[in-house]
């Protein structure tokens, strides 16, 4: 299921399950976000009561860079190891 934000589609799963069953994801540290391939593109997902909700770019990385919640570090080496790309590359998709 998906749901589509400008021109862009992102992407909804129920369920860790049907998240993570067409590829591995990677969590970043012990936080609800996580890192997936969508359709080729790097996607950023989190983790709402079960419901794994594709997020922007732009609002993962606002987070990412400014959460006092969640422990987000080493969050851009982890981004770039898990979709083999450079952060440049990664915000540029």
């Amino acid at each position: 299921m998906s749901r589509k934000r400008g021109d862009r589609n992102y992407g909804n799963y129920v369920g860790y399950q049907a998240f993570s069953s067409d590829m591995p994801t990677h969590r970043i540290n012990n936080t609800n976000w996580y890192l997936k391939f969508e359709n080729n593109i790097p996607g950023f997902f989190i983790n709402a009561e079960n419901v794994f909700r594709q997020m922007s770019p732009a609002c993962f990385f606002t987070t990412a860079k400014g959460s006092t919640l969640y422990d987000f570090s080493g969050w851009q080496k982890q981004c770039e190891e898990y979709f083999n790309l450079t952060m440049e590359e990664i915000i540029c998709q």
